[in-house]
């Protein structure tokens, strides 16, 4: 499986801020639990449509 190391480490380097970000008393209002997780079940999708295309090449291929 090919995986982008940039595209990856964007998504969890913005994973961490957002978890940080939960630390901080004035943003406590803010969903960023919620936000983190769909940030983390879009990227979990990204990663299976690329996996996908990859997959339906080779097949292709044959």
């Amino acid at each position: 499986m090919s995986v982008r190391l940039g595209e990856t480490a964007a998504v969890l380097v913005l994973m961490l801020v957002l978890l940080a970000l939960k630390r901080v008393e004035a943003l406590a209002g803010l969903p960023l639990s919620q936000i983190t997780g769909i940030v983390a079940f879009s990227f979990a999708i990204f990663l299976a449509l690329g996996l996908y295309q990859q997959e339906l090449a080779r097949i292709r291929e044959e």
